[in-house]
């Protein structure tokens, strides 16, 4: 009977270390590195001509478009015909409008279900197919048909929900041209704890920002506007990631006791060949 030694163990377990290695390779090279598409610019002061100036370069790509790509460019159309038919505004929008005739007065307009909003005591505005570059212009003529010499100015405001480690998580209405630090300062701030190093912004489930991206971002004081932050988007910052030692310690308890197991069934099962 030959010793059962480190020498022996080696040689009868080469092989089997060696095929873990190839399989740490082919899994190394199969699996795709999983990073978020960033979501191209939609241009939120796009005027209606270079809005329509991006749709004919989206339609002279899609005449010469693989079949592969045909379907986002499709998508791509059909979203850009629906804001120059729609506008941009939603039920729910809201923006601050100041009005300096004799005085200034100021007033938050909220779109309603209609798509009209009451301007101080002047009769309602319809917003519909307005796009944001057309508001002022619009509101400043349908205000000079009852009131002379006014001159207005619009705020546009963004409602966006920041979830996550902030001390106080819930909807927000922000100025686009902000940096998006001062959005976490309106919700009271990041948690200690907090990693924002791992900022994730999405729309309907689908992710805007990849994760590394988050750092440059936070740091370059990145505003919602250059980073296509629409209403109804979502902010979340997420916990730091913490090392649960005692799932450490058991998780190194259960590999050991296996170890042992292989190594005395191969111990078994090579005495047994011999004898």
């Amino acid at each position: 009977m030959k010793p059962f030694g480190v020498d022996f163990l080696c040689h009868r377990l080469r092989h089997g270390v060696d095929l873990v290695a190839i399989a740490v390779v082919i899994c190394s090279v199969a699996l795709p590195s999983v990073t978020a598409a960033q979501g191209v610019g939609s241009g939120q002061r796009f005027t209606r001509a270079q809005i329509q100036e991006q749709l004919e370069k989206v339609n002279a790509d899609l005449s010469k478009a693989k079949s592969g790509d045909r379907g986002r460019l499709l998508e791509l159309t059909t979203a850009i015909k629906g804001r120059l038919e729609n506008g941009d505004f939603k039920p729910g929008d809201r923006f601050v409008l100041s009005l300096r005739q004799d005085s200034v007065r100021t007033d938050t307009l909220v779109v309603r279900d209609s798509l009209r909003v009451a301007i101080l005591n002047l009769p309602e505005f319809s917003i519909a197919g307005v796009l944001r570059s057309e508001l002022e212009d619009k509101l400043s003529a349908h205000v000079a048909r009852f009131l002379r010499n006014a001159v207005i100015r619009t705020t546009l405001l963004t409602r966006v929900s920041v979830t996550g480690a902030v001390r106080n998580p819930g909807f927000y209405y922000a100025v686009p041209d902000r940096p998006i630090n001062d959005l976490l300062t309106s919700a009271g701030g990041p948690l200690p704890e907090a990693d924002l190093s791992k900022l994730n912004i999405s729309r309907v489930g689908r992710t805007l920002l990849r994760t590394k991206d988050a750092k440059r971002v936070v740091e370059e004081g990145r505003t919602l506007e250059t980073l296509d932050v629409q209403s109804g988007d979502t902010v979340h910052v997420p916990l730091k990631k913490k090392i649960n030692w005692q799932m450490v310690i058991q998780l190194a308890f259960v590999a050991m006791s296996l170890l042992f197991a292989m190594l005395q069934f191969l111990q078994w099962y090579y005495n047994r060949q011999e004898s």
